[in-house]
């Protein structure tokens, strides 16, 4: 049985800081992206930011994993390890990345269509879709409603684009862990799954498909890419569930 732990407000307020320090990072990275950058490049910026603000690395050692970011082009869907791959304009670049301020964490992702508006429309819409269904499921995220509400209102909108979500991955509770209870679906009934409650801090975080959602993970250990080769996206905040709706850290 999984056990949800509530935060008290000084805990909230240690990733209130996380998150803070967390949205810094990632605004470094986004203001970095364009075409001719390397993904070590990125990771690099993130890292300073992180260490210079007094934040730790949250994935940097996970279970092993090598570096800051995860940072995922076109077909690849979660768990990338940033290397010397320089972008090219109309790639579809996903970054997911965690903070741990005073042993409490963070962790937010973001994507992007390198270039900007017009150099790939298919995938500017596509991207704007997986946004929009991180709304949704915010939107839902609210005091007396259910884990599955949020899932429910994530799928709607994902299946209105026409995309298809990768099951396997979620969003998640987090904490003094990365990742804690509950599981956080991206997909469900509603008023199913475990009550929101105050002080609940989760991650909403959809995975999505433009084709198939079948998967498979590289030689490296990590990366996880689409079978058909069709692109993938990752949009995520955290937060905490409070009277007033759900309060985004990063």
């Amino acid at each position: 049985m999984s056990k949800i732990y509530i935060k008290n407000e000084k805990e909230i307020e240690l990733m209130r800081k996380a998150g803070k320090i967390l949205r810094v990072a990632q605004l470094a990275v986004l203001e970095s992206v364009r075409e001719g950058v390397s993904l070590e490049k990125l990771d690099n910026i993130a890292e300073s930011i992180i260490r210079n603000a007094g934040g730790i690395p949250g994935f940097k050692g996970y279970r092993g994993f090598p570096k800051t970011l995860c940072t995922m082009i076109n077909s690849e869907i979660v768990h990338g390890i940033p290397d010397s791959r320089k972008l090219k304009n109309g790639d579809l670049l996903s970054v997911d990345c965690g903070v741990i301020y005073k042993d409490l964490n963070a962790d937010a992702a973001f994507s992007v269509v390198v270039g900007g508006e017009g150099k790939n429309l298919a995938r500017e819409k596509f991207c704007n879709c997986v946004k929009a269904a991180l709304e949704a499921g915010c939107s839902a995220a609210r005091l007396g409603n259910y884990v599955g509400d949020i899932g429910h209102a994530i799928e709607r909108v994902v299946k209105k684009g026409g995309y298809r979500l990768v099951e396997e991955y979620t969003g998640h509770g987090i904490g003094y862990e990365l990742h804690e209870d509950p599981h956080v679906f991206n997909y469900g009934n509603p008023k199913t799954g475990a009550r929101l409650k105050e002080g609940m801090t989760i991650c909403i975080e959809p995975i999505v498909s433009a084709g198939k959602p079948d998967n498979k993970t590289l030689k490296d250990g990590w990366t996880v890419v689409t079978l058909d080769g069709k692109d993938a996206c990752q949009w995520e905040y955290c937060g905490v569930i409070t009277k007033d709706g759900f309060e985004i850290f990063a």
